[in-house]
C-alpha cells in the first residue's frame, strides 16, 4: 500500500509541475513579466554547451531561472518577508522606515553600517590618512604641471543624510564616520578642494523633508540632491551658484529604485517620482573649460547640470582610471569622484602616487 502511495504521490507531482509548464505556455503573454534581476539568467544554450562537470549545476539553474510562475512566487516570497519580518530577500539591502531601502554590510560594499554607525573598527589609521594625503597631493601637483586643476568630490551615502528612516536597530555610535575624518584630513593637509557636503544635504533634508535629495528605493541621490553635492565643487571652482532652496524643481517622470530591484520589491514598493530643476542652463554663464569627470554612479547624476555650466565634459567609470593621465589629462579641470562607500578604491588608485 505504501508502495503505491508513494507511485501515486510521483505521478501527481509530475502531473502538476507538467501541468504548470503547459498552462504557463499556453498563457504566457498575460503570465509573463519583465525580469528585474540584475544577472544573466541561466538559457539553454549554456546548458547544453556546458562541459560534463557543470551539466547537473546549469540544468539546475535553468529550471530554477525558467520555472513557471517564477516571478510570481519570488514577489509573493518577498512581500511577506517584506511585510510581515521586515526584511528583505537581498544580503544587500536593509529595509528601514515608512518604505526607505538602505544599503547593508558586503562583500562588495565596504561595511556601509558600520560607518554609518560611526564604529571606529570600519575608520583608517593615521598612516593611512598620511599616505593618502600625500599621495593625493602628488597627483594634484603633477596635473598642475600639465594645466589641469584637481577636485575631490566626495559623495555621501543617504544612510546619515536619512538617518531618521534607518531602523532602530542601527544606532549612531559617534557622529564622525570614517568619511568625515577622512574629508578633514586631506582638506587639512593639502591643497587640493576636497568636497564633503554631507553637512549641507543633511540640513536641507530636515528643513525641507518633503522635498526629497535621495530615493527612497534606490542607490542613489536624485536630480535635486546631485545638483546640492555639486554646488560645492562649482564653490571651488569660483563659479557662481544659488542657494539650495532657489533652485525650482519640478516633476519630470517615475523610476523604480536598484534595491527595491535587487530585494524583489518592485511590485510591493511604489514608483518614485524623478525630479529636473526647470530652466538650469540658462541660469549662468557658460564658462571655457573642460572638465573631465572620473567617478563612481553617483556622478553620473549631476553630468546634465556640467554640460550645462562648462563648454566641454565627459564622464568615465572610476574603474577605468589610468595613473598616465597625469601626463596627457586632456581637461582643465580633473572631477574625481568617490562615494563613500568606494573610499577603498579611492585609497587603491591613490597608492600609484604615494612615494616614501
Amino acid at each position: 500500500m505504501r508502495k503505491i502511495l508513494q507511485i501515486l504521490f510521483i505521478a501527481v507531482f509530475c502531473a502538476v509541475l507538467g501541468l504548470s509548464f503547459a498552462v504557463f505556455n499556453i498563457f504566457s503573454k498575460q503570465l509573463s513579466m519583465d525580469s528585474h534581476e540584475n544577472r544573466l539568467m541561466t538559457g539553454l544554450p549554456q546548458v547544453l554547451q556546458s562541459p560534463l562537470r557543470e551539466l547537473s549545476k546549469n540544468l539546475d539553474n535553468f529550471f530554477v531561472d525558467n520555472s513557471p510562475f517564477r516571478y510570481q512566487f519570488v514577489l509573493l516570497n518577498a512581500e511577506l518577508d517584506y511585510r510581515l519580518f521586515g526584511t528583505s530577500q537581498s544580503d544587500q539591502v536593509l529595509p528601514g522606515k515608512e518604505g526607505w531601502l538602505f544599503y547593508k554590510d558586503g562583500p562588495t560594499a565596504a561595511q556601509p553600517v558600520a560607518n554609518y554607525q560611526g564604529l571606529t573598527e570600519a575608520q583608517d589609521s593615521d598612516d593611512t590618512l598620511a599616505h593618502a594625503s600625500a599621495a593625493l597631493q602628488i597627483l594634484n601637483d603633477r596635473l598642475a604641471e600639465n594645466g589641469c586643476t584637481l577636485v575631490l568630490d566626495l559623495t555621501p551615502s543617504k544612510d546619515r543624510v536619512y538617518r531618521e528612516y534607518m531602523p532602530d536597530g542601527y544606532p549612531i555610535v559617534q557622529e564622525e564616520n570614517r568619511t568625515d575624518r577622512m574629508a578633514a584630513y586631506l582638506q587639512s593637509h593639502t591643497t587640493v578642494p576636497v568636497i564633503w557636503r554631507y553637512d549641507v544635504l543633511r540640513s536641507q533634508a530636515k528643513l525641507y523633508p518633503d522635498r526629497l535629495l535621495y530615493y527612497k528605493t534606490d542607490t542613489h541621490w536624485n536630480a535635486v540632491g546631485a545638483l546640492i553635492g555639486l554646488d560645492g565643487t562649482l564653490e571651488a571652482l569660483g563659479l557662481p551658484t544659488l542657494e539650495p532652496e532657489e533652485y525650482p524643481v519640478a516633476v519630470s517622470g517615475t523610476t523604480t529604485g536598484d534595491m527595491a530591484n535587487v530585494a524583489a520589491l518592485y511590485a510591493v514598493l511604489p514608483p518614485e517620482a524623478t525630479y529636473e530643476i526647470p530652466g538650469y542652463d540658462t541660469l549662468f554663464e557658460k564658462d571655457n573649460r573642460v572638465v573631465r569627470v572620473i567617478g563612481d554612479s553617483f556622478s553620473e547624476y549631476y553630468m546634465p547640470y556640467l554640460e550645462a555650466r562648462f563648454s566641454n565634459c565627459w564622464r568615465e567609470h572610476i574603474d577605468t582610471f589610468d595613473p598616465a593621465l597625469v601626463d596627457q589629462p586632456g581637461c582643465d579641470i580633473l572631477l574625481l569622484e568617490f562615494n563613500e562607500r568606494s573610499l577603498d578604491t579611492m585609497l587603491s588608485i591613490l597608492e600609484n602616487f604615494y612615494s616614501d
